[in-house]
């Protein structure tokens, strides 16, 4: 069921600004059965709007604070000038749109001029606001009704004249405005045009990726959830999946960010953890389908890292004082809001700091609009390895996710100072803990840096002199194996011999010293197998055997031979030996006397 209702005043200027272009169809809005007209209508409203673009939208940060019980809607123009604020009650976040911001709360639905914050209209409504699109003139009003089924659409001029109001079953998305049309996007694949003058449906786009958003950037029209679709001269290729369409590369990303959410959800006055992890990214409004300058970025909490659009290639990290609720991207970089109420704009080439400004207090949420405004970029000559390091190193377990996944892009580094970066996670005491096992790991895969894991080798447990973490001697008696670094053998040995060597680690060591150790080492590694070939302890038994087949291989088998015949050497350990020491015929053992080993 759908009921619309008309008002037709207003519409004239409309009807005498823009003519009816040919193509059009008047049909039942939002009809399912609707036949498949191969993109010619759509088509022919392209043709009729290209020679007007949509204006550009107010630059704009716009949040939600709490203050002495009163909710206050906050705006702060991107391009300077003193923060804004209007008191009301909201029953979920605002929308911002082309020069507006519409609001909903008991049962009021407003809207306020973005730039300066003033009233422009209010009216009594019944559901809860999802979005909005507004081209300077007219706003578009997508409402979820009180059943939380279907939906309410009201085209509402800027001096507060209901043009036309549509109530469907429906779930109709984000909207866009241009002139007498509106785009309203539903059921994941269509995006209706409505004729706001005669109230029929003028047209429909067919899309082949998932859309829920109508929405105009820098003059350009698009379509967009999944991918973003460019309204060109291409759209009538949406149905054969051929129209200007963007997607972002395949990654797998901490928190599994969104670029557009869903436009037919209702979003709280207050940001929630899906809002702390977003993609941001502007697609390009001329040429192939692209992203603006190359880049996209998502957010996790307070950690920002910026991707190139083709390879999908990690290309710089940085870090925020806040947790990040809010964003858009601009030609030339990205303006993040955070909880504290700072606006913050970063370079997309480097991401280094371009300028802040602030909502002047915090907030609850945050929407930001960035149509076109330009920012000067400053420079930043921090190296990549720097940008991961200081962010993997910090001690929060509400970063551990994204941390391991900069961990992954630290270690595919070639680099040696990322070796040496990796020593210091995976030493006790330094960086997260929620990170050595990772740390340790990619440590152990390490293919250079040998200098810094030699030296880290030379450190040994010294409490007199502060040292009272060993190094991570197991990854690194792993990596240098790989890497065939005799240089290593001394100093594994003694860390063979050094008690402060964890279990763990020693097996990795002995392991190592089977590629490594030569003759100098053979007293050592006798030393090591005569002391603990007794002990009973399965997890030392894999330490035992790789000891024992180095001895062999240096020759020194005259060790293993009496170690199996004597009653001393525990079972197992004894059991190994014979399997390995092929050349001994060994004896049944005698019986052990009573007291301990002579």
């Amino acid at each position: 069921m759908k009921r619309l209702a008309l008002l037709l005043g207003p519409l004239l200027a409309l009807g005498a600004a823009l003519s009816c272009g040919g193509g059009q169809t008047q049909g039942s809005v939002f009809d399912p059965l609707w036949a498949n007209d191969d993109g010619k209508g759509i088509a022919a409203i392209q043709r009729q709007l290209a020679p007007a673009p949509p204006p550009r939208g107010v630059d704009v940060a716009v949040g939600v604070a709490q203050e002495g019980g009163r909710t206050l809607i906050v705006g702060a123009p991107l391009r300077g000038g003193e923060p804004w604020t209007y008191a009301h009650a909201l029953d979920a976040r605002p929308a911002v749109a082309g020069s507006v911001v519409v609001g909903l709360g008991r049962r009021e639905l407003f809207a306020l001029d973005a730039a300066k914050g003033k009233l422009l209209w209010k009216r009594s409504v019944q559901g809860r606001l999802r979005a909005a699109g507004d081209d300077g003139r007219t706003t578009v009003i997508s409402l979820e009704p009180r059943t939380g089924r279907g939906s309410v659409i009201l085209a509402i001029t800027h001096d507060g004249e209901v043009l036309r109001q549509i109530e469907d079953d429906q779930d109709i998305g984000a909207p866009a405005v241009v002139g007498r049309y509106a785009f309203l996007p539903w059921q994941g694949q269509y995006v209706t045009v409505l004729d706001l003058l005669h109230g029929g449906e003028a047209a429909r786009a067919l899309l082949r990726t998932e859309v829920s958003h109508a929405f105009s950037i820098g003059g350009a029209l698009f379509f967009g959830g999944a991918a973003v679709t460019r309204v060109d001269d291409k759209i009538r290729l949406g149905g054969q999946g051929r129209a200007t369409t963007v997607t972002l590369p395949a990654r797998e990303l901490p928190g599994n960010p969104r670029w557009l959410n869903p436009g037919t959800e209702v979003f709280p006055a207050r940001a929630t953890a899906l809002d702390k992890t977003h993609i941001y990214a502007r697609p390009t409004v001329t040429g192939p389908a692209g992203l603006a300058d190359d880049r996209f970025i998502a957010t996790y909490f307070r950690v920002v890292t910026g991707f190139d659009a083709r390879s999908g290639k990690l290309a710089w990290v940085t870090l925020g004082d806040a947790d990040i609720i809010g964003g858009a991207a601009y030609e030339g970089g990205f303006v993040l809001c955070d909880e504290r109420g700072d606006v913050t704009f970063l370079d997309a080439a480097h991401g280094a700091p371009s300028a802040r400004l602030s909502l002047g207090r915090p907030v609850r949420s945050c929407v930001v609009q960035a149509d076109g405004i330009k920012v000067p970029p400053l420079p930043r000559k921090e190296p990549l390895l720097r940008q991961l390091e200081r962010v993997v190193s910090l001690p929060d377990a509400e970063l551990v996710a994204i941390q391991r996944f900069l961990l992954q892009e630290l270690s595919a580094l070639p680099d040696d100072e990322a070796t040496a970066t990796l020593i210091q996670l995976a030493s006790q005491g330094r960086g997260a803990p929620a990170l050595m096992d990772a740390a340790r790991a990619a440590l152990a895969e390490r293919r250079s840096g040998a200098r810094f894991l030699l030296a880290a080798l030379e450190r040994r447990y010294d409490y007199l002199a502060s040292v009272v973490h060993p190094p991570p001697v197991g990854p690194i008696a792993a990596a240098l194996a790989a890497m065939k670094e005799s240089k290593a053998a001394p100093l594994l040995v003694a860390h063979l011999l050094d008690p402060a060597t964890s279990l763990s680690d020693l097996v990795q060591v002995a392991e190592a010293l089977a590629a490594l150790a030569g003759p100098a080492e053979v007293p050592a590694l006798r030393t090591f197998f005569a002391m603990y070939r007794g002990m009973d302890d399965a997890s030392l038994l894999p330490v035992l055997v790789h000891v024992a087949a180095t001895l062999r291989r240096l020759g020194a088998v005259e060790i293993l031979s009496r170690a199996v015949t004597d009653p001393w050497t525990a079972d197992a350990l004894r059991d190994r030996l014979t399997a390995l020491d092929t050349t001994a015929q060994p004896s049944r053992p005698s019986p052990r006397p009573p007291s301990g080993p002579p």
